[in-house]
């Protein structure tokens, strides 16, 4: 765990590529850790997506006196940082690979709540990187409405 935070993809990645997949559906919300039922929440979606939003609104507005206006001035020092920094280019490609890893961990979480494949919401979620992810967690069935279900 210690590791993961400092060098996310060399400690999670062989994690992700090891894990088996999920093949309960009878889950309930009670039978999750502490943690995980926290992030059953519809607000984790929404505190995701307002942070995405605003960071995204941030690259291209904040403090616009040093780093320029909508230009190519903004987007050269982005470069210019990039080039110089290696935890900003590490985390440029974090962000890829969650990216591809996003398709196959948003199936499992599907069949598990007992959602179709080819659902909007699932596909939304599987094929925009983090806000459909986003979306998903706002909206996804919880553990409890799909074992009422199929009662």
């Amino acid at each position: 765990v210690v590791g993961m935070q400092f060098l996310t993809s060399a400690f999670l990645l062989p994690y992700l590529a090891t894990r088996t997949t999920e093949t309960r559906s009878d889950l309930d919300k009670s039978d999750l850790p502490v943690v995980a039922q926290a992030c059953e929440s519809p607000l984790l979606g929404v505190l995701m997506g307002s942070v995405g939003s605003l960071s995204i609104g941030w690259g291209f507005l904040g403090r616009q006196e040093e780093f320029g206006y909508l230009s190519t001035e903004r987007w050269a020092s982005f470069i210019e940082l990039l080039s110089i920094d290696r935890v900003g280019s590490s985390f440029l490609v974090d962000l890829a690979i969650f990216g591809m890893f996003q398709f196959w961990l948003v199936e499992d979480d599907m069949k598990r709540r007992g959602m179709e494949d080819d659902s909007p919401l699932v596909l939304a979620a599987k094929f925009v990187p983090f806000f459909g992810m986003a979306a998903y967690l706002v909206f996804r069935p919880g553990f409890s409405a799909v074992k009422a279900e199929e009662e």
